[in-house]
Order: structure tokens, then sequence, then C-alpha cells
């Protein structure tokens, strides 16, 4: 069994490309270390962000994203046990504006912000999944 967190958060500071890149190696790096799959979601204004591991590591690692100060508002969207990971080999994908182009349709990103999507946990895990159809986002990094 797995344990699972999808939560959303405010961006506290304008964080740029390079501070982005950052986030995502480092995070990337420890979380293969500690068998952490996922995948996160920016927006200018929201962190968007799916983790799955064992129950006592993802609970440690979200002990730890609720205190950094890179955002704030932390709001758990939904969590639980799950038998097979959802992100399998993704120690981290990333997925911003740019990359919600193609999703906006469906998702109707033009006229909703990703925080009232928060407001319906199976319509928000429907729509990190859907970034599974496109395998480039494992390793995605800003444009710098």
């Amino acid at each position: 069994m797995f344990k699972f967190i999808l939560y959303i958060s405010k961006v506290s500071e304008q964080c740029d490309d390079r501070q982005m890149t950052n986030i995502l190696v480092t995070s990337r790096s420890n979380n293969a270390r500690n068998a952490v799959t996922g995948m996160l979601v920016r927006s200018d204004s929201a962190f968007l962000q799916y983790i799955e591991g064992s129950e006592e590591t993802i609970d440690k690692l979200f002990w730890t994203i609720e205190r950094d100060k890179r955002h704030h508002s932390v709001k758990t969207i939904t969590d639980g046990l799950i038998e097979d990971r959802v992100f399998f080999d993704w120690e981290m994908g990333f997925a911003n504006e740019a990359n919600l182009q193609p999703l906006q349709w469906k998702w109707q990103l033009d006229k909703i912000s990703m925080f009232s999507l928060a407001d319906n946990a199976s319509d928000c895990l429907d729509f990190v999944k859907a970034f599974l159809a496109t395998p480039d986002l494992a390793h995605n990094l800003p444009a710098t």
C-alpha cells in the first residue's frame, strides 16, 4: 500500500524559472532517494501537487511541505491509501501554464482557477492524472 496526498497552496513570492528549476532538481533527487513519486502543477499564484510513497515517508514529507516558506495556505484536497502508484516512475513531474493549454478546453481553466477546481477532489485528481498522457512532463523543467 502507498499513501497519497493531493494539496493546493498559494505561492508566497514570485518564483522565477531558475528557482523553480532548483526546486525540481532538488525534489527529484530527494524523491528518488526516498521512493516518492508525483506531479507538481504551477500557475502564477498556486502550486497543485500530488505525492505518493510509503505512509511514513509521505507524512514526513508533507510535514516539511506545510512549513516551506515558498508557499502558504496549504490545503489538503484529498489523501488516502492506494494499492498501486499513479505516477509510477515520475520522481516529480512538472507542468506550468504553458503545459496547461491542451487541458484548458476540458477543465475550462480560462474561466476557473485551480483553487476552484480544488473544491472537487475527484475532478482535481482527474486533472492531475491527465498529465500522465504527456510523459515528457515527467522530467520537464521551466524554460530558462
